[in-house]
């Protein structure tokens, strides 16, 4: 491929992109609002939280992504702008993978055609639009372990770039150590090794930074994520599990691994190129490998299919290209190319099932519960009207699923039910909500689905006595009942009957309904009346008519 056909691939992937964040907007995974609204309060505070008067604490993934999205932030962006900046920026990523991948390829001697079919093959990649339009980080991971790659297969790797690729692919993900190690490992037998030990040095001195700011600003050494993950829901570690996620990235290349295997690739003749070509397998096998391990040591996660080995990709296509490309280039034979294009484009048709249609179909909807910023801020703007109606003005939130909420609305303080945000849910389990609950004591709780089941929320004796159920905008939530009586001697609210049709009608089209399980139902149920605003609801009308 030329450099101007690569410029213009990489021109038509960044378009596509760009459209498809531009129609899903707000739309997409929450979890990229929470680094969002990690890298505002950082950028106009100084402090790492959520909210300015959130707890200090790492919840978020990525350190060097929390950091990038803080430089647009220092602008004050709307929420839907902060939202497109870090879209954008997850393109950009993307595109440079695309263009460290053509260099990839003309390190591997691989002709124009094998370039062409492996560039383009990964532009149109289905996962890379998910990525992108939620505004995460996995593209800067997979320009990290490319530009690595790259300096890797040069003649004459510079020190420098190496140990930068190092640190940003450590900075990225936490787990990118692993990956960083299994590279070392590949390049080990090097003349001199002297690459080793910059990627080891590199390595080790990056986990040395990150542990020391880790423990002056949080005491911890670990992300306060990878403690939260250790429990359900989001712990999945059965055996099923684990092979799942094991087998996550080589179910995207299924039919060139056939083919592969018809080949017997092992007896490729190599001829004079032998050693060169072995290390090069080495260089792009070894973190392929370690998405692989990881898979199988972390089990199922959460998103979209291919998003935590989606760095692997670039190179697992390049890799599949110098496979075939000797066998092809040494035979000539026609079959072999419409085999090699096929498998190209069976493992692109298996990559749509990283495709956002979902997120787009809300987009075309008007927007719907799926853990969204969009859904989140809405429930934002309904905290606000009962927080207006108590004349609270800075109250404190128990929710899941916090990014969209803390990205519209700062002025709340948020607890983060979900675990990744708080610190002794972290650490502790859902043995340690009742303590939160009453240290907290949050005016508002918004629950629902295993966030509520997993620490048995509903049945706390602190809860029931302390809270009642509300209803407002087609949101359910629980208001502490001394807050639902200032409410009600304002003349702003007043309790309804649950069992009238129209109150049993709004609670059964709310907007997390699809979300709810029996226990979030029958909880409101249980207690006979919710609290509703005197105002003219937009969703409900006025309930207290």
């Amino acid at each position: 491929m030329s450099r101007r056909g690569l410029v213009i691939v990489v021109f038509v992937q960044f378009a596509a992109l760009v459209g498809a964040c531009v129609l899903i907007g707000d739309n997409g995974w929450d979890d990229g609002a929470i680094t969002l609204a990690f890298a505002r309060t950082f950028a106009r505070h100084g402090v790492v939280a959520l909210t300015p008067r959130s707890e200090t604490v790492e919840g978020f993934s990525s350190v060097s992504w929390f950091l990038l999205n803080a430089l647009p932030a220092l602008a004050r962006p709307s929420f839907e702008r902060a939202i497109l900046f870090s879209q954008v920026l997850s393109v950009v990523s993307i595109c440079a993978s695309t263009a460290l991948l053509g260099r990839t390829c003309s390190l591997l001697r691989l002709d124009r055609r094998w370039t062409t079919l492996t560039v383009i093959t990964f532009a149109a990649w289905g996962c890379s639009f998910h990525e992108a339009a939620n505004g995460m980080e996995m593209g800067l991971l997979a320009a990290a372990f490319l530009a690595l790659v790259n300096e890797l297969l040069s003649p004459q790797p510079r020190v420098f770039w190496l140990a930068a690729g190092v640190f940003l692919a450590v900075t990225t993900r936490f787990e990118a150590v692993v990956y960083v190690a299994l590279l070392a490992l590949g390049v080990v037998s090097v003349r001199g090794r002297r690459a080793f030990w910059v990627i080891v040095a590199a390595g080790a001195g990056t986990v040395l930074l990150l542990s020391s700011w880790r423990l002056a600003v949080f005491g911890d050494v670990l992300p306060n994520t990878f403690w939260a993950k250790r429990w359900p829901p989001y712990a999945a570690f059965g055996v099923t599990s684990r092979l799942s996620a094991a087998l996550e990235l080589p179910s995207f290349f299924v039919v060139p691994l056939g083919a592969l295997a018809v080949l017997r690739f092992a007896r490729v003749d190599l001829g004079g190129m032998a050693g060169e070509r072995r290390r090069a397998l080495s260089i792009l096998g070894y973190p392929i490998l370690g998405a692989i391990l990881m898979g199988g040591l972390l089990g199922n996660h959460w998103g979209y299919w291919g998003r935590m080995p989606y760095f692997a990709f670039p190179l697992a296509l390049a890799l599949l290209a110098l496979l075939f490309s000797s066998r092809v280039n040494a035979t000539g034979s026609k079959v072999w190319v419409a085999v090699t294009v096929g498998s190209f484009v069976s493992a692109l048709g298996l990559s749509m099932t990283g495709f956002p249609s979902g997120p787009l179909t809300a987009a075309f909807h008007g927007g719907s519960f799926g853990v969204t910023p969009h859904t989140y801020a809405a429930s934002g703007q309904v905290f606000r009207r009962f927080a207006a109606a108590a004349a609270l003005q800075e109250p404190t939130i128990l929710t899941p699923d916090v990014g969209g909420l803390a990205l519209c609305c700062d002025e709340f303080r948020i607890v983060d039910l979900a675990m990744l945000s708080n610190r002794k849910l972290a650490h502790r389990g859902h043995e340690a909500l009742a303590e939160v609950l009453e240290t907290e004591s949050p005016e508002i709780v918004e629950a629902h689905w295993h966030w509520t089941s997993r620490g048995a929320l509903y049945d706390l004796p602190s809860f029931r006595a302390r809270y009642l159920p509300a209803f407002a905008g087609g949101t359910k939530l629980w208001i502490r009942r001394d807050v639902a009586a200032t409410i009600e001697s304002k003349g702003r609210g007043c309790q309804v009957a649950v069992n009238r049709g129209d109150v049993q009608e709004a609670l059964r089209t709310h907007r997390y309904a699809n979300h709810d399980l029996p226990e979030d139902r029958t909880s409101f149920e249980r207690a006979g009346t919710i609290l509703a605003l005197h105002e003219a609801d937009p969703v409900t009308g006025d309930l207290c008519r």
